[in-house]
């Protein structure tokens, strides 16, 4: 080594090849940083177009719903370049996306497997993000990075079925505010085409105010008595107001393009009842038939009853209108994943298994529980897969009073309760475990009598009065059966000259008149669903209120007028020893009014599944509201993105 430094050329050759390594050196070192740096604009070129993708599925569904789609059609929302500068790179990323609305086949699933399929509308937003050009703040001047990254998104249409209460008009009928009071607790969302009410009374845990958990929005403002109250305490989920309206449908078109099974027929001009029991997938169904009325002579003694028969003469006679209805059965199946619609009213209750949405042209009664096959009663069905119920009414929808049954004639009363058969808030009355849309539209929105034809949630029978049952009297040794005494003590119907007691049941009235002790307060609704009603119906009377004119005096059932107070006060019969008339409370129940209590827990599962040909919510001016499925990145596919734009 030492002799080859002594030379003149060695020294020159170790000069030559220190110079090469060091060239050598400073290359690797310079594709090594070179490398890093590419592999950094790669990152943050990645990095940056997830962060626009998951933007853009923002814009993409705020344009749909402005541009509604019709089926099968693809459509370009307008190209967006985009600057970013992070300090060490400036990059501008171009943002592509394309919208399309299909339909496709949805499965249903459940615990087990899988249950079904369903045709169903489906949005799809396709995105493409990559980097058109690019500065590197640095001695790198590096223009070529292509990065391209393609996302697709489902958007699901929204339906009513997301909101725990949805009216279109929060009056009564008779154009009177319905009011929220403290014993309200309210935890799925909230809107109103019109004003909300709420009044500081009832009692429940928040001073007297309702409580809503969730988001409220409101078209008009928030009328509260008194008017200053505590936005946070009351509104916990937020609120808006004078926010957009949503259409709320006449028909349930979907519903009725899309039945599987359909009982009776849309041109028949007959009365029928469809009384429904299903047990999951399969329903007991008594079809009945109302007969034009009978024209009955009844005849009219003072006193009555009155002995000896032959020795009295009846004051005057007259004629009433009797329908009569005639039953008969049979059983349908192969309801599970169906939609079902009934041309005529529909009395439905039972066990539920798969999907079913059950509908009518006219009113549904309920006149039993409904439950879902994999849920026990009073508990919350969110891990239930399997199970899912609509009911869409093209009238109203009434938890219902009493019936016959049509197989022996017994009266049935099959919505009452104790409060203490089930642990607070919940109690014995009816459980619904369905989202429930009453759409029926009876004319224009303001005080009129067409308004007491729209739909509404409520309950049958909600001025209740004694009336004298049918009585079998001894009389010498004999025995003597008297029947529509009422009847046959007064006019019927009533005429201004001879109007009808205000304190006594209106014939018929009842649906099973005459009943002498008819129940007032009857339990609980204990709702593990969502309601949607074009008003809010009542749920709860006091019994001695204040609707147009209820306690007037004058009987005009259809426009609520039901004579006089709801009367507690036992009263004797003026003729029949021991018979007493009195309206009384289910036993185990309290209060002082007519109807139930209220146990609302929304089915949260319906803000990502909604019941089958359930009506959905549009904006009003027929935008379409969507809310976000499943989000994922895909692998992009350039050439269909190449072909739009």
């Amino acid at each position: 080594m030492f002799s080859i430094l002594r030379k003149e050329n060695g020294n020159l050759s170790i000069v030559m090849l220190m110079a090469v390594m060091g060239m050598v050196s400073g290359l690797t070192m310079s594709g090594l940083v070179l490398r890093d740096f590419r592999n950094y604009s790669y990152d943050y070129e990645q990095q940056q177009s997830i962060h626009l993708l998951r933007s853009d599925a923002y814009r993409g569904q705020n344009f749909l719903v402005q541009n509604p789609l019709t089926l099968n059609q693809v459509i370009t929302i307008p190209e967006k370049k985009l600057v970013i500068d992070s300090g060490k790179l400036r990059r501008t990323f171009r943002i592509r996306s394309l919208l399309s609305k299909t339909q496709e086949s949805t499965i249903i699933g459940s615990d087990t497997g899988i249950q079904g399929t369903t045709m169903t509308d489906v949005f799809r937003l396709k995105t493409l993000v990559n980097t058109a050009v690019g500065n590197a703040l640095s001695n790198f001047n590096d223009n070529s990075t292509q990065v391209f990254t393609a996302s697709s998104l489902q958007l699901n249409q929204s339906s009513l079925a997301e909101f725990m209460y949805f009216s279109d008009q929060d009056t009564s009928p008779a154009g009177n505010p319905v009011y929220f009071y403290g014993q309200d607790v309210i935890e799925g969302k909230i809107h109103s085409n019109s004003d909300i009410y709420m009044k500081q009374a009832g009692g429940g845990s928040n001073n007297g105010w309702p409580t809503f958990l969730n988001l409220v929005t409101t078209t008009g403002n928030i009328i509260s008595t008194p008017q200053s109250y505590p936005l946070e305490q009351v509104f916990q989920g937020g609120l808006i107001e004078e926010y957009s309206g949503y259409d709320f449908p006449a028909t349930a078109e979907t519903l009725r393009n899309n039945a599987r099974i359909r009982l009776g027929s849309p041109n028949s001009n007959r009365e029928v009842i469809y009384m429904v029991t299903v047990d999951g997938s399969s329903a007991e169904v008594y079809t009945g038939e109302i007969s034009e009325p009978l024209r009955v002579a009844v005849d009219v003694w003072n006193p009555y009853p009155n002995l000896p028969v032959e020795d009295s003469d009846s004051l005057y006679s007259y004629f009433v209108g009797v329908p009569d209805t005639t039953w008969t059965s049979t059983t349908i199946g192969n309801l599970r994943n169906a939609g079902i619609f009934v041309y005529g009213d529909l009395w439905l209750k039972g066990n539920f298994a798969g999907y079913q949405t059950w509908g009518s042209s006219r009113d549904i009664s309920l006149i039993g529980d409904i439950k879902l096959r994999g849920t026990n009663l009073n508990v919350n069905p969110i891990n239930n897969r399997a199970d899912m119920v609509g009911i869409v009414s093209e009238g109203s929808i009434y938890v219902k009073y009493a019936y016959m049954n049509p197989s022996d004639s017994t009266r049935i009363h099959p919505n009452v309760g104790s409060n203490s058969d089930y642990p607070e808030p919940a109690g014995g009355g009816i459980f619904i475990y369905a989202a429930m849309c009453a759409l029926g539209d009876g004319g224009p929105s303001n005080p009129s009598d067409a308004n007491f034809e729209h739909g509404v949630f409520t309950f049958e029978y909600q001025h209740p009065h004694g009336s004298t049952p049918a009585v079998n009297v001894m009389f010498q040794g004999e025995q003597y059966y008297f029947d529509w005494i009422d009847l046959h003590r007064r006019r019927f119907p009533p005429t201004q000259a001879q109007p009808w007691p205000a304190t006594l049941d209106y014939p018929w009235y009842n649906p099973v008149w005459p009943e002498r002790d008819p129940y007032t307060e009857r339990g609980t609704i204990n709702i593990f669903g969502a309601v949607a009603q074009r008003r809010r119906g009542f749920v709860h009377r006091s019994g001695n209120d204040n609707e147009y004119p209820s306690n007037s005096g004058v009987w005009n059932i259809p426009l609520d007028m039901c004579g006089g107070p709801v009367v507690l006060t036992p009263f004797p019969d003026p003729v029949i020893g021991g018979l007493v008339l009195q309206a009384r409370r289910y036993p185990g129940t309290t209060g002082s009014g007519t109807g139930y209590r209220k146990n609302y827990n929304f089915d949260k599962r319906f803000l990502n599944t909604q019941p089958l040909f359930y009506p959905e919510a549009r904006l009003a001016g027929g935008k379409e509201p969507l809310t976000h499925g499943s989000w994922s990145v895909v692998l992009p596919d350039i050439g269909e993105f190449n072909r739009y734009f």
